[in-house]
């Protein structure tokens, strides 16, 4: 016959059970469903995928307990469990409620809402590494040039100056989303070095309160952990026939790379030449790449 004290701890181990069972599978459907990318960076994915079958194996040996275990065994000599019902239903809660959420709420990216809540981030380099461009420079110059023309600043930004040399090599630059912050953040360190040239690019429309008829931010979510520090990356973009286009539209835009002004700050800009709905990417959040210059050899 089981004791109150055993029927109390049995309850809450089975509680606990269920819960590691219910976040596993969650894991899982997510991985299955081929949803992860909405929430995690592909290198957290590959460690979350390492979670669910020591939670299966942990969940087992508490449900074994509370169903075949006698108080004897069910010691619980680690930490005091949860006291009262209503200290127990906000500790289980807390693992319960973002459970739900996660289940019925469908997977979805996010979009100028919550760009509009974060503040969309205009890269700009320091102004040191600007290095006015020769007027009379050919198309694809000599490699002194470009060694001349593309100075890092320090070590950190030697990645950035090596692509910036690549990039400016191509009659038009074809933005790789695998490389989309590098690639930008090079074009931008060296923005005037890339006046004139052209440049084709996807992402989603983002209007700032303040931005005229004619201008949008071209944004993509660059997320280097989760989606908690997502952080919405735009590029400015100008053109005359703008203005209809609505927000959260994913477009692909080919246009020409230039320096603009917002808040009396220089910014890359870009001049619309041409504009083509497209459909949402399959994974449209972008992440940093730990070497983007093999990345744009690998391409090519």
């Amino acid at each position: 016959m089981m004791d109150s004290f055993s029927l109390k701890h049995r309850g809450h181990y089975f509680i606990r059970a269920i819960l590691l069972c219910c976040l596993a599978f969650y894991i899982m459907g997510l991985n299955n469903s081929d949803a992860l990318h909405y929430y995690l960076a592909p290198h957290m994915q590959r460690l979350l995928l390492l979670c669910p079958i020591p939670l299966l194996f942990i969940a087992f040996g508490m449900l074994w307990h509370a169903m075949m275990g006698d108080s004897a065994q069910i010691c619980d000599c680690e930490h005091p469990l949860p006291g009262g019902l209503l200290k127990s239903t906000g500790v289980y809660g807390m693992f319960a409620i973002p459970l739900l959420f996660g289940l019925l709420l469908p997977d979805q990216a996010l979009g100028s809402d919550m760009a509009a809540k974060k503040g969309i981030v205009y890269s700009f380099p320091d102004p040191e590494l600007e290095h006015k461009a020769k007027p009379t420079a050919p198309l694809v110059p000599a490699l002194s040039t470009l060694d001349e023309m593309f100075i890092p600043r320090d070590i950190y930004s030697v990645e950035f100056s090596e692509l910036a040399k690549r990039l400016y090599a191509l009659p038009v630059i074809q933005v790789d989303p695998l490389i989309f912050s590098e690639t930008i953040g090079a074009i931008d360190m060296y923005k005037e070095h890339f006046a004139d040239k052209k440049i084709v690019l996807q992402g989603f429309v983002f209007r700032e309160e303040d931005m005229p008829p004619d201008s949008f931010a071209l944004t993509r979510f660059l997320v280097m952990c989760c989606t908690a520090d997502a952080v919405p990356f735009g590029v400015l973009a100008r053109g005359d026939e703008v203005s209809a286009l609505e927000e959260d539209t994913w477009i692909e835009l080919e246009g020409t790379i230039g320096v603009g002004n917002v808040n009396g700050e220089e910014r890359l800009q870009i001049t619309v030449d041409q504009i083509r709905s497209v459909e949402q990417p399959a994974t449209p959040y972008i992440f940093t790449h730990p070497d983007s210059v093999a990345a744009f050899d690998a391409q090519q």
